[in-house]
């Protein structure tokens, strides 16, 4: 196992053509390629480059970008043709190279799940086992295998999924529920997340149900969710909270209904009551079983102790 690298790793600094320079692979051209940030854009075209992107030498004059790939990427649209460059060369050790990549962009809890299992997945050719584990460590994960498999899976989403985990519109707890579904429904479950723009707990809870829809009754996520999608711009901007409450209602219903056939015939029980403003009728929580809950509202003390002896002849 590699213990240490080098506080001043063999590297030098030097003004290269933009042509010269590009993605290491189609993979990381595919998830950057044409994905411009447009304040980083703005900023360069006003500025120029604020700081050194980090390269490889390659043969024939040519160097791979490592880091920073939407910086890049914003580059090649600003119109800049000279960039300044952190050049490491060609023989520089793998474990060096996946170190440095990962302290420049990867160890941050804001970082791309998806670049970082598609370093681990090259690490995984290129080091042993010991090796890539410690580089986890590096990440600051547990240097475990289950938690290496966890990340490297995320590689075998369908690309809509990749790239709404890599752009964060989808949440990485979530890419285990994706897993789960074929290719197909996970084209659903994005472009619902994304017509709803959905974030946060509510994505997780759609997420969750569809998943649950989709693996306990042996149907599409497209015959579950379609319905809810608009059909046309208007419907989309005008209706989309309540299409939204719409669903995550529906939902619900489909993943419990005993527990929603409960809720509504216990409304239906208080609709036909219609109990005074000092009764309160409840139910027990979650709707777990049938036991009902009243609740008596007196105005003070003194009014009830008259009514006592009345209620305990009631209950016995």
């Amino acid at each position: 196992m590699t213990d240490f690298f080098p506080i001043q790793p063999d590297y030098h600094f030097q003004l290269l053509d933009l042509q010269q320079v590009d993605f290491p692979d189609d993979f990381l051209r595919f998830l950057h390629d044409g994905v411009i940030d447009t304040i980083t854009l703005r900023n360069l075209q006003k500025f120029g480059q604020l700081y050194p992107l980090v390269v490889r030498q390659q043969p024939g004059n040519q160097y791979q970008i490592l880091a920073n790939y939407p910086y890049f990427s914003a580059i090649k649209m600003s119109g800049i043709k000279k960039i300044t460059c952190q050049i490491l060369p060609p023989a520089i050790s793998p474990y060096i190279l996946f170190s440095l990549q990962i302290l420049h962009d990867l160890s941050s809890p804001q970082a791309s799940p998806i670049l970082q299992a598609h370093l681990f997945k090259k690490a995984q050719l290129a080091l042993p086992e010991e090796d890539v584990l410690s580089l986890l460590s590096l990440m600051g994960c547990k240097p475990q295998r289950h938690k290496l498999k966890e990340l490297t899976d995320l590689l075998q989403l369908e690309p809509t999924a990749i790239l709404a985990l890599h752009r964060g519109s989808l949440s990485r707890k979530l890419g285990k529920h994706f897993a789960l579904l074929s290719h197909e429904d996970q084209r659903h479950l994005v472009n619902l997340i994304n017509t709803y723009r959905l974030g946060g707990s509510k994505q997780q809870k759609i997420v969750e149900m569809v998943t649950e829809l989709v693996l306990r009754d042996k149907i599409t996520a497209g015959e579950i969710i379609n319905k809810w999608l608009p059909d046309n711009e208007k419907t989309s901007s005008e209706n989309m909270p309540q299409q939204l409450n719409g669903l995550m209602q529906y939902l619900h219903e489909q993943c419990f209904p005993g527990k929603t056939a409960a809720e509504r015939n216990f409304k239906k029980l208080v609709q036909e009551l219609q109990p005074p403003e000092e009764i309160t009728v409840e139910h027990s929580l979650s709707f777990e079983d049938e036991q009902l809950e009243v609740r008596l509202r007196f105005a003070n003390g003194a009014t009830l102790r008259k009514k006592w002896a009345e209620i305990k002849t009631f209950v016995h």
